[in-house]
């Protein structure tokens, strides 16, 4: 078989088979990712042993010449700089591709931007949408001091905590696993210009998808992405969740897998908290600072030539940073602000909205804390 349109050898991976990426391509189209993955499951029963790429040519038709469909999703990958790798191929994640097929992960990876073999550890940072101040800022805090020591952070893209810990790490190389194709702008306030995908990217990190383009962020994709997270990561870490939280899903996925479980305590009478609380009383760990995930990755926290940790700039006045560091990772109200750090509100306002714009502070319902934790 030969593949018939250029844009198919544009788009593999290098180390991947563009006739075979058409032909499992093709097969996602005409069957659907559950059909392909029991039938890939089939063979892997019966002959035992045989690699992943022996197993998708084995399950996958050949396909010559390529529909004109099929290069149409050729085209939109290459129109993205997208490039796409098969399971057990050499830009494939070899976490994701141990134990294929029966683990039930993707037979692709269609990566946008940098998925560099990382033979560091990796942290996913996990929790719910709609949350608070306080979990934002844990997920931040743990972000970038995670990633400041050299682990990579895994996050699914959402908003809410898992933008907290992209845009905590998005200088060092985070990794999003999107719910949806790569052509769907989705969550749409991270698609748009200057926004916290493009953001990833500038940093030198990746957007990975299993889907192909025009997959919308259906319920059922979102919450499939949980694997992929969870089997990206040496650690999963849930800030916050209720008690359906996908954040849970990603949890169960990496417990099946081995991968330790921490959780992040929080106020007991919200309901954004269910979720961590129940997975301390099933037996994870706490993790109450970065001290505590370094220490499950087996990290050391970075230091200056002085042996203290790394002074971080401030456009804010003394008195009020101070008082920000004194309540991080909690938000304070601008009126709360003002009195404890005695600068009149007019003014502060002005103070706060220049620091808003430098990225040092954010402002939500509930108040306005610093984005980056306080050394």
């Amino acid at each position: 078989m030969t593949a018939t349109d250029g844009r198919w050898r544009s788009v593999a991976a290098p180390g991947t088979d563009p006739d075979l990426l058409a032909a499992v391509v093709r097969r996602l189209r005409d069957v659907g990712p559950a059909t392909l993955a029991r039938e890939a499951r089939d063979h892997a029963a019966s002959a035992g042993g045989d690699p992943p790429a022996t197993v998708l040519r084995r399950v996958v038709p050949p396909v010559l010449p390529t529909g004109e469909r099929d290069d149409e999703v050729a085209g939109t990958w290459a129109g993205l700089g997208v490039r796409v790798a098969l399971v057990g191929d050499p830009g494939f994640p070899a976490r994701l591709a141990v134990g294929w097929p029966g683990t039930g992960g993707p037979p692709l990876l269609a990566v946008r931007g940098s998925l560099a073999p990382h033979d560091g550890p990796a942290v996913a940072i996990v929790g719910a949408r709609r949350a608070t101040s306080y979990g934002t800022g844990v997920a931040a805090w743990l972000a970038e001091s995670a990633a400041a020591a050299g682990a990579v952070v895994v996050s699914g893209g959402a908003v809410g905590i898992d933008a907290a810990a992209h845009g905590a790490a998005a200088d060092h190389g985070t990794v999003v696993v999107l719910g949806c194709g790569h052509d769907v702008a989705y969550p749409r306030p991270h698609t748009v210009a200057g926004g916290l995908f493009e953001r990833v990217l500038a940093g030198g990190g990746a957007l990975v998808s299993e889907h192909l383009p025009g997959a919308a962020p259906v319920a059922g994709h979102v919450r499939a992405r949980n694997r992929i997270v969870a089997g990206l990561a040496d650690v999963v870490v849930v800030v916050e969740g209720g008690p359906r939280s996908g954040a849970l899903v990603t949890a169960g996925y990496a417990a099946d897998a081995g991968v330790p479980v921490l959780a992040v305590p929080g106020d007991v009478r919200r309901p954004g908290s269910a979720a961590p609380h129940l997975l301390l009383r099933e037996g994870a760990e706490p993790c109450t600072s970065p001290d505590d995930l370094l220490a499950a990755l087996s990290l050391a926290a970075p230091v200056g030539p002085d042996g203290a940790a790394p002074a971080v700039s401030t456009t804010l006045p003394p008195a009020v940073h101070r008082v920000l560091a004194g309540a991080w990772p909690r938000p304070l109200r601008l009126d709360a602000l003002a009195e404890q750090a005695e600068v009149p509100a007019a003014r502060l306002l002005a103070l706060v909205t220049r620091a808003r714009v430098a990225g040092e502070v954010a402002e939500g319902a509930d108040g306005i804390r610093l984005t980056r934790a306080p050394r």
